[in-house]
């Protein structure tokens, strides 16, 4: 029997529902609050901080309603909502809510969460309702005075002031156009009495930043209309008498979706959907293109690629192109790409240079990468859920992205918990690829991310409230001997300062033998409060935090600590949040091969921790009580008091004495500090009991 030693040489592998012995080195079962790092490995996430609570669902019900994100420009951004005729808006900075003027009673924003489509640009956020029906509106001026076979035929413009004429040219229809006198000469113009434009309150309406900062709720005010040609030579847009599904914008035009059309505006005039002249064809015109299939075709969304656009709807994909890379009339096509099936109610999403989309079973989800290629070529397409199947549960219902830290996100407006893939590539060779989950202090109704932070809005009980977080913020050195537990990143969620009560300034008094910390949110049942101290007002930190009970009296909601008087120091507030990694199953591997008949028998893991506080290994051998070993990175003889508790680089030694299969080991982590999992070693005594290897 040899003694051998193997190293995992990292835990960026994500999880894998494989088996364990077909999961790659650094693969896991589970990931529950992690976040997967290339540079500081598998790390425990930041906490939420708390932003502000946006009402009850039982006052405002808007908890199952369509949420949106909207950037303005560096310091200014909102989450808003839309449900029951109404919208809200509130700064994700401060957590205020920003009032927006004409926004109640509103019939066009009658529906919930998938009834809208959202899209913003510069000081605009553009709202298509896609249950609604688009109807024309309005009659073209004057009455015809007449029939001429050219315009050779029409009489003097100067004595016909105001007249319409119609230029019949030959017997075909489509050669027909119409004239007005302005007096001086003959300008081309609409056939009299026909539909002049579109009904404003069945278009797509938008909410108005103007110069002050004040937003209004509103019709699109410069709606185009037939300014020439009849029914023929300028049809309606084929979204009249349609929903429109989708907006988009591509070649400084918007796009909409309809049926199987596409429709873009005219460039700049993005709400001009008539052409210029009805004698002429010309590269500003709008351009209406139905995508001819074999199948249903049910346009759904529409992502712009360096190729064109790229259409989906449930059973087949399309480019939208032009061969000399700008759209237009005479040059855009349609073309079918693909024929994978995609969810019609989850709109894909752009990552970086590819687009993610899902396609739900009735057990699980589907999640596909599309990667566009040359003009004449057919996308690529990667199954990036295969290794994860059964893991993203069908009933998600949101998904979303952030190009800058390349990964995507799922979750379900009923559940707590969100499902995340992130992968990291240097030039064509993908070096991190990875799934993880977290599980949020509260039912998940929006997520969304900029750059790099990311906002929740959670519903716990009754209340909904804002969060927000930093990614990519593991504390520094500087940080970390700041004493500051705010400066660090600290884990744990609702991070809150103390309230101030009427009577209470400092927002802590001290009665009946226990500090009481007034918090500005609703307690929640079912998690663990938290207090921490921090270094702040002069006041000296020493890592010490406090698992509270809670309570409600004639100041408010507060956190209480037993014990002495302890007002006189500063405090942060919130809930713990649980880090835990499900370790697999661990096997003699040799480059591609990996021995499950041999005896192995564990000894030990050695844990490469980088910066980390206190985390626990908890063993399970099979039919017995589970053993936990904690982890601390904090030497008695070595710490220093006023630093917030936590160092760099340590090895743990795990003792195992356990078949390989023998055991379950998890790792976990509920204290308010980071843990970062870089690597490990494990020992153990190998035998192949006789078996021929070749």
């Amino acid at each position: 029997m040899a003694n051998i030693t193997q190293q995992i040489p990292n835990f960026l592998g994500g999880v894998s529902t494989q088996p364990d012995d077909q999961k790659l080195p650094g693969q896991v079962r589970d990931i529950v609050n992690g976040y997967l790092d290339p540079t500081f490995g598998l790390v425990k996430r930041n906490g939420f901080v708390w932003k502000n609570n946006l009402g009850t669902n039982t006052a405002t019900n808007y908890a199952t309603g369509h949420w949106f994100f909207y950037r303005y420009d560096s310091t200014e951004a909102y989450v808003g909502v839309i449900k029951n005729q109404s919208l809200k808006m509130w700064n994700v900075s401060t957590g205020v809510e920003k009032a927006v003027a004409n926004q109640t009673n509103q019939a066009y924003l009658l529906g919930g969460m998938n009834d809208f489509h959202v899209i913003s640009r510069l000081d605009q956020i553009i709202i298509v309702n896609k249950s609604t029906v688009v109807a024309t509106s309005g009659t073209t001026p004057g009455s015809l005075s007449g029939t001429v076979a050219s315009v050779a035929s029409l009489p003097a413009a100067s004595s016909n002031n105001g007249a319409y004429y119609k230029v019949a040219n030959t017997s075909a229809a489509e050669d027909d156009y119409y004239v007005k006198s302005d007096g001086t000469t003959w300008v081309e113009a609409a056939k009299p009495g026909i539909a002049l434009g579109f009904n404003s309150t069945t278009m797509p309406h938008r909410i108005r930043r103007d110069s002050s900062g004040n937003f209004t709720f509103e019709d699109i005010p410069s709606l185009g209309q037939r300014l020439v040609g009849d029914l023929t030579t300028n049809p309606d847009p084929s979204f009249v008498g349609k929903k429109i599904s989708h907006l988009f914008f591509a070649n400084n035009r918007l796009g909409l979706l309809a049926d199987e059309n596409v429709i873009l505006s005219q460039p700049n005039e993005f709400f001009n959907f008539f052409s210029v002249s009805a004698q002429v064809l010309t590269d500003s015109d709008p351009i209406d293109l139905a995508c001819a299939s074999s199948r249903p075709v049910q346009l759904t969304a529409a992502i712009p690629v360096t190729q064109g656009v790229v259409l989906f709807s449930r059973q087949q994909q399309f480019m939208l192109f032009s061969d000399t890379g700008v759209l237009t009339p005479a040059q855009a096509v349609v073309k079918s790409i693909s024929n994978y099936e995609v969810d019609s109610v989850i709109p894909p999403v752009e990552n970086g240079s590819n687009i993610v989309f899902v396609n739900k079973t009735s057990d699980y989800c589907r999640t596909i990468e599309m990667y566009t290629q040359g003009q004449g070529d057919n996308p690529l397409f990667v199954d990036i859920g295969k290794e994860v199947t059964q893991y993203i549960p069908s009933s998600v219902d949101a998904l979303f992205s952030n190009a800058q830290n390349s990964f995507i996100g799922m979750y379900d407006q009923s559940s707590k918990k969100a499902y995340f893939f992130r992968k990291y590539t240097e030039g064509d060779e993908v070096l991190m690829r990875g799934w993880y989950g977290w599980e949020l202090p509260g039912n998940v109704q929006f997520m969304a991310t900029d750059n790099d932070e990311i906002f929740v809005v959670t519903s716990q009980g009754t209340q909904l409230t804002l969060l927000s977080s930093q990614l990519n913020t593991i504390p520094t050195g500087t940080q970390v001997t700041s004493g500051s537990i705010k400066e660090s990143n600290p884990s744990f969620d609702f991070i809150a300062e103390p309230k101030a009560t009427a009577n209470y300034s400092s927002g802590k008094r001290y009665i009946n033998n226990e500090t009481r910390i007034y918090v500005p949110f609703e307690i929640i049942s079912g998690l663990t409060p938290i207090a921490v101290q921090d270094a702040a007002s002069g006041s000296t930190f020493s890592g010490f935090f406090q698992t509270c009970t809670t309570g409600t009296d004639s100041e408010g909601s507060y956190f209480a600590i037993a014990g002495k008087d302890l007002t006189a120091l500063d405090w942060l507030v919130g809930y713990k949040l649980d880090f835990k990694v499900d370790m697999p199953y661990l096997y003699y591997r040799s480059d591609n091969f990996v021995d499950v008949t041999a005896y192995l028998s564990i000894q030990r893991i050695k844990f490469s921790i980088g910066l980390s506080g206190q985390c626990n290994f908890l063993i399970t051998p099979k039919g017995q009580n589970q053993i936990t070993y904690e982890s601390t990175t904090i030497k008695s003889n070595e710490y220093t008091f006023d630093n917030v508790p936590i160092e760099d680089r340590v090895i743990f030694s795990v003792p195992i004495l356990q078949k390989n299969t023998g055991f379950d080991l998890q790792i976990s982590s509920s204290n308010p500090y980071i843990v970062s999992l870089t690597s490990a070693m494990w020992e153990g005594n190998y035998s192949t009991k006789f078996y021929m290897r070749s």
